[in-house]
């Protein structure tokens, strides 16, 4: 199945490619979420109306997930968790937290 990228998705390509993936993946994970459409000649002349909007949307993501990245690099966090005989500091793993 053709369908056009409306963002980057990794090890498929970038937006505005035209790639072929399985019905299935495309279908279930890609068309649903808005990350592509079918390729269908109605669809390639409105992307190539759209490029230039989608374009923006995509940078503003890029850069408020950037300063959200920044915003809690280097954030601590302290995790108290009560010791008692029964249990050691090796039982602490990361389900448990």
């Amino acid at each position: 199945m053709e369908i056009i990228l409306l963002e980057r998705v990794d090890k498929l390509g970038q937006m505005g490619d035209l790639v072929t993936v399985k019905s299935g993946y495309a279908r279930n994970f890609l068309l649903p979420q808005g990350k592509a459409v079918f390729a269908s000649q109605d669809n390639i002349k409105y992307f190539e109306e759209q490029k230039v909007q989608l374009e923006g949307e995509n940078i503003a993501k890029r850069t408020e997930a950037k300063s959200l990245a920044d915003s809690i690099t280097f954030k601590e966090v302290v995790l108290i968790r009560a010791a008692s005989e029964a249990v050691n500091y090796m039982d602490l793993y990361r389900q448990k937290i």
